[in-house]
């Protein structure tokens, strides 16, 4: 079957230095009013953690929020809209405005493109989340970036004890055919991974798998075209 999973995903800081406040209304209000719209099935936010090595990692935003939704007609649906126009009216000192705001804030739709499934359930032990993404790749490259990323990287990283699942995604418009990449961090194909833990990330499993002929091929178009390269702690999960 063809995915038609999508996701928004978007990276922020805090607009303020009331960031437990901020939190607090992400949770109780931002997030609750998706939840009560119907098509909305999931939604995560992470904070950046320090599990990643730092020949691996890339700065970005310190929040991360992961909106799962059953098909992009949601974010087109009479609900979702009235949501979207009453926010955007409100002051400026709200914590929307302040929010959208940020200069750091990046976000897009993406839609699921491997694996072709749209079967993907949340697993219960997943603390944490390898965030990957790159942005403009050269055409020529893309076939075999998609193949080496399907066929060889997944496929190896799944062998890595505590990685649990791994999705990837590719950027789409919006619902009226607008970009929805918005922001200095925002990729065009994104790869997210659900880990037990970051401590994977010392392990020779994880160093080996990473620097095979065929990475270090791929390396040479994706490092310097890298937007997101980013371990996050899950801190929120709606289905719990």
């Amino acid at each position: 079957m063809t995915a038609e999973r999508t996701i928004i995903l978007v990276r922020t800081n805090s607009p303020g230095a009331d960031e437990s406040e901020w939190n607090n209304w992400y949770e109780t209000q931002h997030i609750a009013a998706r939840l009560a719209i119907p098509g909305f099935l999931c939604i995560r936010r992470f904070k950046l953690s320090n599990g990643l090595p730092t020949d691996f990692a890339i700065p970005g935003p310190q929040y991360l929020a992961l909106y799962e939704v059953e098909t992009q007609d949601v974010l087109s649906s009479k609900p979702y809209l009235a949501l979207v126009q009453h926010e955007a009216s409100l002051p400026s000192d709200s914590f929307e405005a302040r929010t959208r705001a940020q200069p750091d804030i990046s976000r897009g739709i993406f839609r699921q493109i491997f694996p072709d499934s749209d079967s993907y359930s949340i697993p219960a032990d997943s603390d944490y989340l390898l965030a990957v993404g790159h942005a403009d790749l050269p055409e020529e490259v893309l076939d075999e970036y998609h193949a080496w990323y399907n066929t060889e990287h997944i496929p190896s990283y799944l062998q890595i004890p505590g990685v649990l699942n791994a999705r990837r995604f590719m950027i789409q418009p919006t619902p009226s055919g607008e970009p929805s990449k918005l922001g200095p961090y925002a990729p065009d194909y994104a790869a997210l991974y659900d880990l037990t833990s970051d401590d994977l990330f010392d392990s020779d499993a994880f160093r080996q798998r990473s620097s095979t002929p065929w990475s270090t091929r791929v390396r040479n178009w994706t490092w310097e075209r890298r937007k997101m390269n980013n371990s996050y702690q899950c801190i929120y999960r709606s289905d719990t």
